[in-house]
C-alpha cells in the first residue's frame, strides 16, 4: 500500500483539457494477492502539440485513491504519508512517439520516472510505468506476514 497511488497520479499527463483523467494504481501482494486503488479525480492541464504531450503539474489528493474497501483506504493512505502530505503530483511531464518522463512526487521525494503510452481509442491515451515505494522512503507495507511487493504499476487513462 505504499506509493503506489501516487505513481498513478503522474500518468494523468496526456490531455489538452482537465478531463476525465483516470488513475490505477496495481499493487501486488506477498506471499499472494493483489488490489487496486483508482481514482478519476486527477487535477491538472496537459498540452498536446502535435504528437507531444506536455504537464507543468498533475495531482490528486491522496484521499482520493479508492481501494473498495474502507479499512484498506485508511491504512493506505496513512501509509503515504497523507496527513503531512496531501498530494501526489506529476511535474515536469513531457512525452511523444510513445515514450516520456516526469518528476513523481511522493512523500516529498522526487523522483523522474519514464513511462510508455498508446492511444486507447479515438480521444485517449493510456500511460503506463512501474516505481518502486521504497524510493520515496515509505515504510514497509506489512500485516499478519501479507506484505506488499516493492513495485507496484500505474495505468492511466487520459482524454485527449
Amino acid at each position: 500500500m505504499k506509493g503506489l497511488i501516487a505513481l498513478g497520479t503522474g500518468l494523468m499527463m496526456m490531455s489538452s483539457l482537465v478531463c476525465a483523467h483516470e488513475v490505477v494504481v496495481k499493487v501486488s501482494l506477498s506471499p499472494a494477492g493483489s488490489f487496486e486503488a483508482k481514482s478519476a479525480k486527477v487535477k491538472g492541464d496537459v498540452k498536446k502539440t502535435g504528437n507531444s504531450f506536455t504537464a507543468e503539474n498533475l495531482w490528486v489528493k491522496t484521499e482520493e485513491l479508492k481501494t473498495g474497501i474502507t479499512l484498506r483506504d485508511e491504512h493506505f493512505h496513512k501509509h503515504l504519508n497523507f496527513e503531512k502530505f496531501p498530494k501526489i503530483a506529476f511535474t515536469q511531464v513531457s512525452a511523444a512517439d510513445g515514450k516520456g518522463s516526469g518528476t513523481l512526487v511522493i512523500n516529498d521525494i522526487k523522483k523522474v520516472v519514464p513511462f510508455t503510452y498508446k492511444a486507447s481509442g479515438a480521444n485517449k491515451v493510456e500511460a503506463t510505468f512501474k516505481v518502486k515505494p521504497s524510493d520515496f522512503k515509505l515504510k514497509e507495507a506489512k500485516y499478519m506476514e501479507i506484505g506488499v511487493e516493492d513495485e507496484v504499476e500505474v495505468v492511466a487513462l487520459i482524454d485527449v
